[in-house]
């Protein structure tokens, strides 16, 4: 069965070379539309109701955000291209979706493809990124929330209720806020990255915590107690960071 999919790209170079690797390597790839803006996505999206879309973060007249609220209520799955820019991939890191950085290579479509394969056989929890994606990147919205896919079970949960993140080899175990515990196959280093810049410090090798939950902090023995009762280490050589940063928090 072949992926019906449409590229959504300004640069014309960029949009070819995709178009090229696609039809090289893929079989299972039927390219149905290109386009180089919002507005001519938008329409061939409706028009043509594909099964994936890999579509450009920066476009002429918006942005990629801005092409999937208009399209938001059809199926299909999404792989973001992007230059590297640090909100962009924060917003699509948190919503789970995958993308690929430019220049676009063999290897990063084939491993987006995959995923892609796997992804259709599962509409529901595609409609839930989109969703969780179009309302991260709302200005003014404080209210961030992070997908956490697990095999069993997809998650939606409130940074503002994410109390920590606990190192177990390559997993992470992730705390939320009402004793819920929920293991990840990422390391923690992964999620240091993702939510940086949401109030959130890596305390010590195997502790990352939301700022939020610092009750107390004892700077006699660098144990932390959280409003939740439970108590995280700093590291000697994080405790002068680790009070900056809850200085400059507060």
């Amino acid at each position: 069965m072949k992926i019906r999919t449409i590229i959504v790209e300004d640069e014309v170079n960029a949009r070819k070379a995709m178009e090229n690797m696609l039809d090289f390597y893929f079989s299972s790839i039927e390219i149905v539309g290109t386009a180089g803006n919002v507005a001519d996505g938008v329409k061939l999206i409706k028009k043509e109701l594909p099964d994936l879309l890999f579509l450009d973060v920066h476009l002429p007249d918006g942005t990629g955000f801005d092409l999937i609220k208009k399209v938001a209520d059809l199926d299909f799955n999404l792989v973001f291209v992007t230059a590297h820019n640090e909100y962009a991939l924060k917003a699509i890191k948190l919503s789970a979706l995958d993308y690929i950085l430019k220049p676009v290579s063999p290897k990063e479509l084939n491993s987006a493809i995959i995923k892609v394969q796997k992804a259709l056989e599962n509409k529901e929890q595609i409609n839930l990124q989109l969703e969780t994606c179009v309302e991260n990147v709302k200005e003014n919205n404080q209210q961030k929330k992070i997908i956490l896919n697990t095999s069993d079970s997809v998650f939606v949960v409130e940074l503002e209720k994410l109390v920590r993140c606990e190192a177990s080899e390559n997993y992470t175990l992730i705390i939320v806020d009402g004793k819920e515990k929920i293991m990840m196959a990422k390391t923690l280093k992964e999620f240091e990255e993702m939510l940086s810049g949401y109030g959130f410090f890596r305390t010590h090798q195997s502790h990352l915590i939301n700022l939020n939950y610092v009750e107390t902090f004892d700077k006699s023995n660098n144990n932390i107690l959280l409003k939740t009762g439970e108590n995280v280490v700093v590291s000697t050589r994080k405790k002068e960071s680790f009070l900056k940063a809850l200085q400059n928090f507060v």
